[in-house]
């Protein structure tokens, strides 16, 4: 959606991201319009990966169908990676939302949400939509997903 000064914005929100002025002095009529990206990914390493489509995340992700198929890039974990499965997880644009799917990992992952006391385990090949702050483990490494975006 548009705001009156004609900036996209995610149609959940009440404010344009860009400008901060109220999204309900519109008429809301919604126009269709290209997705910006809806944040980063900051690994445990301090690599920062644009989120603007969809990762697998993994020690050999390229073998991913998606990721040769150019439907989503390779995240790779390098390093002292022990715990860490070649397809371990998958991070999904869906909208205007950002999921995380176990990809039937060996050792599973864990979510940190923001304002929660514990880890969340993941059910593999369930997604789960995750929101700006959460930490994602992948046995003894890790990434956040962060955004400028208030959702």
């Amino acid at each position: 959606m548009f705001c009156r000064d004609d900036h996209f914005n995610d149609p959940d929100q009440r404010y344009c991201q860009i400008c901060g002025i109220s999204m309900a002095q519109l008429t809301q009529v919604s126009r269709l319009g290209p997705r910006p990206p809806l944040g980063v990914l900051l690994l445990d390493d301090g690599r920062t990966l644009r989120l603007d489509t969809d990762y697998v995340v993994g020690r050999d992700p390229d073998t991913d169908e998606d990721v040769t198929a150019q439907r989503a890039r390779p995240m790779r974990i390098t390093g002292p990676a022990s715990g860490v499965s070649r397809r371990h997880v998958r991070v999904r644009l869906d909208g205007w939302h950002v999921a995380v799917v176990d990809l039937n990992s060996a050792n599973g992952t864990l979510l940190h949400r923001p304002g929660t006391a514990g880890p969340e385990q993941l059910t593999p090949g369930v997604p789960a939509v995750i929101t700006p702050g959460t930490r994602i483990d992948l046995g003894p490494r890790w990434f956040r997903y962060e955004s400028h975006r208030n959702t």
